[in-house]
């Protein structure tokens, strides 16, 4: 009889061991979802590149996350609600020109308030070019847009793959009120997983 006593209270020993243990697991499992929940749908934007105008560096499908509350600096990358647009689809762009710059491109070569643009993620391109032919084709902001310097809480954005991208060439300036957010982190596919 005491051994049977002995014996049921250690498995009930156990038992209320193991439901603390599987109380504990069950509710650091609930708070990483959560967590995982809020970063991916309200410190971040998951979102996915549709088109061909952000080649090579991306390409239809990826997958990244941005910050809405990231600064914008020459060069990021950036999502933005394209202006003139009613589709809500938003589009993918590298940031050139901040306020006051003064934009042109001459002979593949973009120039910023005349000094020239130092942009190694066009050499995948220019590379497989006929001698002869332009990347991007010559442009000055005053002969495309009438002013000479992007306007302030305005940006001038380009798409890598230049032939094939509508951008502030095609639609002007975008205000920083239409800018979604800064790529961080392209996370799909898992071989290309890059930080910015």
């Amino acid at each position: 009889m005491y051994k049977l006593k002995k014996l049921r209270s250690y498995l009930q020993s156990k038992l209320h061991s193991n439901l603390y243990l599987i109380a504990i697991i069950s509710g650091l499992f609930i708070t990483v979802i959560i967590l995982t929940y809020l970063i991916v749908n309200v410190v971040w934007i998951n979102g996915e590149v549709r088109g061909k105008s952000m080649q090579p560096n991306f390409y239809n499908g990826d997958r990244y996350f941005a910050s809405p509350t990231a600064p914008i600096h020459r060069g990021d990358i950036i999502i933005i609600d394209p202006p003139g647009s009613t589709a809500n689809k938003p589009f993918i762009k590298r940031v050139i020109g901040l306020p006051g710059d003064n934009i042109t491109s001459k002979n593949d070569v973009t120039y910023i308030n005349g000094k020239a643009l130092n942009e190694p993620y066009l050499d995948p391109y220019k590379a497989k070019l006929k001698p002869g032919h332009l990347l991007t084709p010559n442009f000055k902001m005053q002969d495309v847009f009438g002013t000479k310097k992007v306007p302030a809480h305005s940006y001038f954005v380009l798409g890598d793959n230049r032939p094939r991208s509508v951008d502030s060439r095609t639609f002007g300036f975008v205000n920083q009120d239409r800018i979604i957010g800064v790529v961080k982190l392209r996370f799909w596919p898992l071989h290309r997983i890059t930080f910015y």
